[in-house]
């Protein structure tokens, strides 16, 4: 379980006093094809509570319900693993210092059968860019510690750690064995820049050390990662753009030769989007568009053919549009929608299209 502890902190370096309670609440419906009869679905209903219960003291709660069913696959519903988190943050001189906690508690669902660890894993499919990646992953606990400190009126350096680790849990309902995920070790650093008035540059950089995953006893590595991030605001008061470009690359890790019961994995991947606002803050329509890239899929033999579903490699085009309207002080309405197209297809198979449409309510108080 990972966060952006950095670009929360280097935000929060330049930002002023946030409202003591947020309520962020929405609905999520996705649904990708690869063919008229190869198709998988879900609706996510996220809520989101942040409370800053002291001053520099904050607590939050994330819990998820979902629900996925698709083509030939059974259907899963309920609640996916809820996270709570805690977050000291206090000036040491010109610095900023962010000590945070969070836990994950196991109140998703896990020891599947078979036929339900199949939709599972298509859930987790990268590709999908699913809201819920997952129902249930058991406990993880993340301590994190991070220091941003500014340069002059318009910048801040951050570097940050956290360590996660994972509790086991059972994967299939008939299964005597624990599936016992890899420890990780988080690693970042970024700048934050600002470009007069509302406009700002944020880069951010990432190293995720794991450890060793262990199944029915043998243990294996799931690669270590890395990634890059970029986002660009230019605000021009009545119109805006923003730029976001990122990669990841998963390093090769060790597989037994008996295969791992895990979801494919794409080794690399590369995010460009593109958002164009207009009107006021207070009530932003914005179009957007953006591309991502997923290297060659990695298909250990899991015996769920779930590579059917995806291209060896795969290019998919993003466009839509959202809209915000803050109807009272503190009270905004979101809204959203976007259609996806594959450029890539599959030997035999399909061009993967799709759409993503949401919707949801904010409350500051």
């Amino acid at each position: 379980m990972t966060r952006p502890f950095l670009a929360a902190l280097l935000l929060a370096s330049v930002a002023g006093a946030q409202p003591a309670v947020t309520v962020d609440a929405s609905t999520i419906v996705q649904s990708y094809a690869t063919g008229p009869d190869r198709s998988v679905s879900e609706v996510a209903v996220p809520i989101l509570v942040v409370a800053e219960v002291m001053e520099g003291v904050s607590l939050s709660a994330r819990a998820v319900y979902a629900t996925v069913e698709g083509d030939g696959l059974a259907s899963l519903s309920g609640l996916g693993d809820t996270q709570l988190g805690a977050s000291y943050r206090r000036a040491l001189g010109t610095a900023l210092l962010d000590v945070s906690l969070l836990a994950s508690l196991p109140t998703g669902q896990t020891a599947l059968a078979v036929d339900e660890f199949a939709t599972a894993a298509a859930l987790a499919l990268d590709d999908f860019a699913f809201a819920l990646p997952s129902l249930g992953q058991g406990t993880t606990v993340a301590p994190a510690v991070t220091v941003a400190v500014p340069s002059g009126e318009n910048m801040a350096f951050g570097v940050g750690a956290a360590y996660a680790t994972h509790g086991g849990y059972t994967l299939f309902a008939a299964d005597s064995a624990s599936y016992a995920p890899a420890d990780e070790l988080i690693l970042s650093t970024g700048v934050d820049i600002g470009l007069g008035g509302a406009s700002s540059m944020a880069l951010e950089g990432s190293y995720v050390l794991y450890g060793d995953d262990a199944y029915a006893g043998q243990t294996f590595s799931p690669g270590d990662k890395i990634a890059g991030t970029m986002r660009l605001t230019l605000d021009g008061g009545a119109a805006r753009a923003r730029l976001l470009a990122r990669y990841r690359h998963v390093f090769d890790g060790v597989v037994p030769a008996s295969g791992r019961p895990v979801a494919y994995r794409r080794p690399q991947q590369a995010q460009l989007a593109l958002a164009l606002g207009f009107g006021p803050r207070t009530a932003e329509v914005a179009v957007t568009g953006g591309a991502r890239y997923y290297g060659t899929i990695s298909t250990p033999e899991t015996g769920l053919e779930l590579a059917s579903f995806l291209a060896e490699q795969q290019v998919l085009l993003d466009i839509g549009g959202t809209a915000a309207v803050e109807v009272s002080p503190g009270v905004t309405l979101r809204a959203g929608g976007t259609y996806t197209q594959g450029l890539l297809e599959a030997v035999g198979g399909q061009t993967l299209t799709g759409f993503r449409f949401s919707g949801g309510l904010r409350v500051a108080l």
